[in-house]
């Protein structure tokens, strides 16, 4: 492979970052346009994830899954009197998956990421329970940003992988917040110049829980 087709890989990759970027920095524009009638609040969550990286059945090549973990800051807008509250976070995640190949062994996809979820959430509170519990509902995209670099030349994940959220909990007392939900990669994760007709999507299982705070 020549410096031009590597400088063309580049060119691609950096533009598909570029427009999940504008993405995400446009919804999160809008959900701050809506705060004007909705209470910001901050926290912290931290949770655990198992991956479950699908790939086509193609001979010769399968995928190890693995459990990792997840961490970071989160931003959640409530609504006033209802239960949406959309929330943003940033997170250091941990996905444990690598693609076997029988021929060369095990090739890593990229373990270290930073994930944006942007989450569109829906609280039922419960009179019952004098609003003190309320189950939840989640749905949104979220993208990996894969830490360290590359080898063009190796199998190895894109920089780039979006993917869609779905998932459910309970909000307890209006400050902690217990979730399970599911990762739907969406697209093929494994770069341009990896194994040709190899695709590999970054699903997954989380459980997170959420400490948020008033500001």
């Amino acid at each position: 492979m020549g410096s031009l087709d590597y400088f063309i890989i580049y060119m691609q990759n950096r533009n598909y970052m570029k427009k999940n970027c504008c993405l995400l920095i446009l919804m999160a524009v809008m959900l701050t346009s809506l705060s004007a009638g909705a209470q910001l609040r901050y926290g912290f969550r931290l949770g655990g994830s198992f991956a479950k990286a699908s790939l086509g059945n193609i001979p010769g090549f399968s995928v190890k899954n693995g459990s990792g973990f997840s961490g970071g800051l989160i931003l959640e807008w409530q609504m006033e009197n209802c239960g949406f509250a959309p929330d943003i976070a940033v997170l250091y995640t941990r996905y444990s998956s690598r693609l076997i190949d029988e021929t060369s062994g095990p090739a890593s996809i990229g373990r270290n990421y930073i994930e944006v979820p942007l989450h569109l959430k829906y609280k039922f509170y419960l009179s019952a329970t004098n609003n003190l519990v309320a189950p939840m509902v989640y749905t949104g995209p979220s993208l990996f940003f894969r830490l360290g670099k590359g080898n063009p030349e190796q199998t190895s994940g894109k920089s780039v992988q979006p993917g869609w959220d779905l998932g459910l909990g309970l909000d307890i007392i209006n400050f902690i917040q217990i979730s399970a939900g599911y990762r739907f990669g969406l697209g093929n994760a494994l770069s341009q110049s990896a194994v040709p007709g190899v695709c590999l999507h970054t699903d997954g299982w989380n459980v997170s829980a959420s400490i948020i705070f008033d500001f």
